[in-house]
């Protein structure tokens, strides 16, 4: 073999190891650390959880626009697009069957863990599904589609937290890593309000999404949860909407969140308000797999929708370096390059309510940088901010973090656990009923 072809095989194993590492990982997920809120204050995210809801599982709702497989004695989506979205319930335990409430309490407890918490699907019961063409009212008559908002609006009314949290997954993962995800956060905010997975056909993979068709897999998901939106925003008790997104998830996202404002503004009665009609509270687009122009152009919109719109961007995210390389398009969201313009900045600054988070921003002064495509839950400087933003209606400069000569960019600072001591105490955190 010449050294010509050896270097080209060379070339190709690389790309190959390259792109199937890169994106987001599907697999079981073990609980991710516990944020540094919890650990600074001495109190558990679960500490005050009354008596009577002190068990393992988690209840997680879910929507999703995956088709059902076929397998008659569970139920579980595979990687197709359907032409509708099905709703229903899915039990997520923490822990193996022997973990007791107790010993789950300590172990999320404390900074270091000697062993992991695995996740798992304990059970799923599908209530329905509905054509996104439909209209509310049709959607909500559709068998088993009602009793699912009824039983949702039961939890949020029965929770401590009156606002229901929507996660949105990336490329790479299957229907239960989507709902494990939502799991935790809800965990780490708390247990106190309702949280709903709402998962899109991506396969285990990212040569499908490299290729494309996960892509238009999300793009006409993305029409299905922003019809998912207007439901919610008639037909449930949820004080505010909040939702976070990660990479892949946060394209689909915009392009939900786009829609909606162009299929809601022209039905905007005079004097009346988007953000009032809709209830979006935070939208947190972590680590976000979108194209810088794509987002420019559509955050004006995302903005008029939402109490408060918040990116976080690392310095060195490989997998959207990796997006761009092998995809093509512009530099991600959630990849800080330096390259925005003075105008852009005066742009989203003009906004009011649009904030990044640099989380590689002080690196030199605290001594790490916060980096990779998995931060923000992996480290546990990064959750807290995620955490705080949905749980509290808390500012940044609040919420312990310190602004850059760009006013719309906060850093996380090298204090920032010892302001993180400065919050109001736990009942001070939870918003008002």
């Amino acid at each position: 073999m010449s050294c010509l072809s050896e270097r080209v095989g060379l070339c190709l194993v690389l790309v190959v190891v390259v792109v199937v590492s890169w994106g987001c990982t599907s697999g079981i997920k073990t609980l991710m650390p516990t944020p540094v809120v919890y650990t600074e204050l001495g109190k558990g995210p679960v500490d005050h959880v009354p008596e009577s809801e002190r068990f393992t599982n988690r209840r997680v709702y879910y929507a999703t626009t995956r088709t059902r497989t076929t397998d008659m004695r569970r139920v579980d989506y595979g990687n197709k697009l359907s032409d509708q979205v099905s709703v229903g319930l899915s039990l997520i335990g923490f822990g193996s069957p022997s973990l007791s409430w107790e010993a789950l309490q300590e172990v999320v407890s404390r900074r270091e863990r000697e062993e992991s918490v695995v996740l798992t699907v304990n059970g799923v019961v599908e209530a329905g599904g509905f054509d996104p063409a439909g209209t509310t009212e049709e959607i909500v008559e559709t068998t088993g589609v009602g009793w699912w908002m009824h039983d949702l609006n039961d939890s949020i009314g029965d929770a401590r937290d009156k606002d229901l949290m929507i996660y949105v997954h990336g490329a790479k993962v299957d229907f239960y890593n989507g709902n494990a995800f939502a799991a935790q956060i809800d965990h780490f905010m708390g247990r106190d309000m309702t949280s709903l997975a709402f998962c899109w056909p991506t396969h285990q993979d990212i040569f499908h999404y490299a290729f494309g068709s996960d892509m238009e897999r999300g793009r006409a998901s993305a029409e299905s949860l922003a019809r998912l939106l207007e439901v919610l925003a008639e037909k449930s008790a949820a004080r505010r909407i909040h939702i976070v997104a990660w990479s892949a998830g946060a394209r689909v996202l915009t392009q939900a969140l786009a829609s909606l404002h162009d299929r809601q503004a022209p039905l905007l009665s005079e004097g009346a308000s988007l953000r009032e009609k809709l209830r979006l509270g935070t939208v947190y687009f972590v680590a976000g797999d979108v194209e810088r122009d794509l987002f420019l152009d559509s955050i004006g919109r995302i903005s008029s929708l939402s109490e408060r719109v918040i990116v976080s961007a690392s310095s060195n995210d490989i997998a959207l370096i990796n997006a761009k390389f092998f995809m093509g398009g512009q530099t991600r969201i959630g990849q800080k390059d330096g390259s925005m313009t003075a105008e852009e900045a005066e742009m989203i600054e003009g906004l009011g309510n649009v904030m990044a988070l640099d989380v590689s921003l002080g690196a030199e002064t605290r001594g790490f940088d916060i980096t990779g495509h998995e931060y923000w839950f992996t480290n546990p400087w990064a959750s807290t901010d995620v955490v705080l933003a949905v749980r509290t209606d808390l500012g940044p400069a609040e919420r312990g973090l310190v602004q850059s000569k760009y006013g719309f960019v906060w850093a996380l600072p090298a204090d920032y656990p010892e302001r993180l001591r400065d919050l109001p105490p736990r009942e001070m955190l939870r918003r008002e009923e």
